[in-house]
């Protein structure tokens, strides 16, 4: 009687320990596992029965030398409960897992299997050095095509310095010159595109005198937009331009541009096309003198 009393009291302890030996199917997750790699143990438990998961908070895994564990859970699927212990070794051979206790019960002798990056008799064997990193594909052409970008610049201010300065401000102020043309020919256009579309001309003339002192202003340095027709009769020729030697020519036009501005009648729409003709022709001439002079330029430079 005795002893049936005893193997009662054993059967309905909270806590049985469960043997490696008691579970040939555990088994590792991969097969194969070496030092430091991260590896999971496996115990199918077809006998546990429960309605959810159960798992060991972090900070109560049970740790060992040489091994840590990570997580421990005690799983219930449909087709039976496991027991899954995540751990890292850091010794080959075949270690013991630290006990688990988990829902009462307690999992001891459980024992893997660790291998090692060395082949037998390799005890004493070292690992090669590090292979050298690759490349990214295209940093040959981006490192050449910098220094080769590098030189040139360098070569290229030598060049400015010892050799070129001349030739620089030459094209610099051919340059400005141009765009400054370019500028007063789009005005011109555009105040045409204004005449043809019943723009008031009175107004079409006002800019148009405004906008060509400005230009004379930028082009000669002088203090045009102040200046009355007279005084810009007596500006120096801009160019051997055949026609329109200069001063002559930016006295005229002015003097028959305000004179249509503020003659108090009606103006013509053909006045206004002669005015804006004129000025389209000496943009023209002043485009081919200043090219003439800047191949001149060049070649004696």
């Amino acid at each position: 009687m005795a002893f049936i009393l005893f193997c009662l009291l054993a059967a309905c302890s909270p806590t049985a320990v469960f043997a490696q030996n008691q579970h040939p199917e555990i088994y590792m997750i991969p097969p194969l596992v070496y030092v430091g790699d991260r590896a999971t143990v496996v115990l199918p438990l077809p006998g546990f029965t429960g309605d959810r998961d159960v798992e060991i908070i972090p900070g109560e895994l049970p740790s060992v030398n040489d091994i840590d564990i990570h997580r421990a859970v005690l799983e219930h699927r449909p087709s039976g409960s496991r027991l899954t212990i995540e751990f890292s070794a850091y010794t080959p051979g075949i270690l013991e897992l630290p006990p688990i206790e988990i829902a009462g019960e307690k999992f001891g002798g459980l024992t893997v299997e660790i291998s090692s990056i060395f082949g037998p008799g390799e005890s004493g064997a070292v690992l090669s050095d590090p292979a050298m990193p690759l490349a990214v594909s295209g940093t040959s052409l981006l490192v050449y095509g910098s220094l080769s970008a590098v030189i040139l610049l360098l070569l290229l201010a030598l060049w400015v310095l010892l050799w070129g300065r001349g030739r620089v401000k030459v094209w610099l102020a051919a340059w400005k010159r141009e765009r400054l043309i370019a500028v007063m020919g789009r005005i011109e256009k555009r105040l045409r595109k204004d005449l043809a579309k019943g723009a008031a001309r009175r107004d079409i003339l006002t800019v148009l005198s405004v906008e060509f002192r400005s230009f004379l202003a930028c082009l000669t340095g002088e203090n045009c937009r102040a200046m009355t027709a007279a005084e810009l009769g007596c500006l120096a020729p801009l160019g051997e331009i055949p026609g329109m030697p200069g001063g002559e020519f930016l006295g005229g036009f002015f003097r028959r541009c305000d004179g249509l501005r503020f003659c108090g009648r009606e103006i013509d729409n053909d006045e206004a096309l002669v005015i804006l003709g004129d000025l389209r022709h000496f943009l023209s001439a002043l485009t081919r003198t200043d090219r003439k002079k800047f191949n001149q330029r060049r070649e004696t430079a």
